[in-house]
């Protein structure tokens, strides 16, 4: 008996012996991250109940490359830079690895204007016996800038932004970058306008100080402040060119873009769905929501996209639409 404990004593030491450097050396959370591919993401992404093997010739017919890892598809996006992969160590996610076992880990990156993007996951990590972490779940992408951080993933039809990332030939990634940007800028501008809607409704403006002065204007000084102001009106808000409007974002036809000077820079105006009529351009990755005729510069040169010598903004998408 003695004899066959200590052959199995001796057999349990060399394995160990043999198993701690390849426990060592194994996938770590951070290595199942850098190493997702869509093939990994396709089982966490989209609805429940989906064909992973449809779901992957899908994305092979669009033009997603299926074994591109994460790390080097945020490496190869030229809006994209200092790419970092690592865990997150902030209180909550501390106590929600106790409380499930499970690590927190960050794949983030800069853009320009000093914001980031954040790509969260959870992580089963690797334990004891059982060498390699796995990645079990996606919880999203957020762009901070130090005062908001904002998801821009809300429903599965947003994963497209996700999948772009890995298109093959170089082309979506950066446009997927670029309209999760934009619709952060939109996000912001929203939660702002709010902020100040209700700023003005705890600090209304006052009322008139002298009611009775004002009353005291003749009826040809009321004429002659009304037509001043329709003048200094028609000054800052009429082009040399007259356009009609026939779209919600003030262009002639869904075709048909006007370009227009805005604070002496090109912008544009185009009808984004369900985010509304935006305007963008090199002045501002967002300026508002209307018509060009509500942001031109006073005697602004106007043109229709295409049109000889009409110079287009840097940032101006090919499927935008009037």
């Amino acid at each position: 008996m003695r004899t066959l404990f200590r052959i199995w004593l001796t057999l349990t030491i060399i394995s160990i012996v043999f198993y701690l450097p390849f426990y060592v050396f194994s996938n770590n959370a951070l290595n199942a991250v850098e190493g997702l591919t869509p093939d990994h993401l396709i089982p966490l992404t989209g609805i429940r109940g989906q064909d992973p093997e449809r779901k992957h010739n899908l994305l092979l017919a669009t033009g997603i490359d299926t074994t591109m890892e994460l790390e080097d598809a945020l490496d190869n996006n030229k809006k994209l830079s200092n790419v970092r992969i690592k865990y997150i160590e902030t209180a909550k996610a501390k106590e929600a690895e106790m409380a499930t076992g499970l690590k927190l880990v960050e794949a983030s990156a800069d853009l320009t204007n000093g914001r980031q993007m954040k790509l969260t996951f959870t992580v089963i990590p690797k334990r004891f016996l059982k060498s390699n972490a796995m990645v079990n779940g996606f919880l999203g992408i957020n762009i901070t800038n130090g005062k908001y951080t904002l998801d821009v993933i809300d429903s599965s039809s947003d994963e497209l932004y996700l999948w772009a990332l890995f298109e093959k030939s170089g082309k979506a990634g950066p446009e997927s970058v670029q309209r999760m940007s934009n619709r952060f800028d939109l996000m912001v501008a929203g939660i702002e306008e709010q902020e100040r809607a209700r700023e003005r409704d705890r600090n209304p403006p006052p009322l008139a100080a002298n009611v009775e002065g004002s009353k005291k204007l003749t009826t040809e000084e009321n004429g002659q402040a009304v037509l001043a102001e329709a003048i200094a009106s028609q000054n800052r808000t009429t082009p040399t060119r007259q356009i009609e409007s026939h779209t919600v974002a003030g262009n002639p036809a869904p075709d048909k873009i006007v370009i227009f000077q805005w604070e002496g820079k090109p912008a544009y105006c185009a009808d984004e769905g369900q985010d509304g009529p935006n305007c963008r351009g090199d002045g501002s990755a967002f300026i508002g929501q209307g018509t060009y005729k509500d942001y031109l510069d006073p005697e602004s040169e106007i043109c229709i996209a295409g049109e000889p010598d009409c110079k287009l903004p840097q940032y101006f998408p090919a499927d935008a639409r009037g």
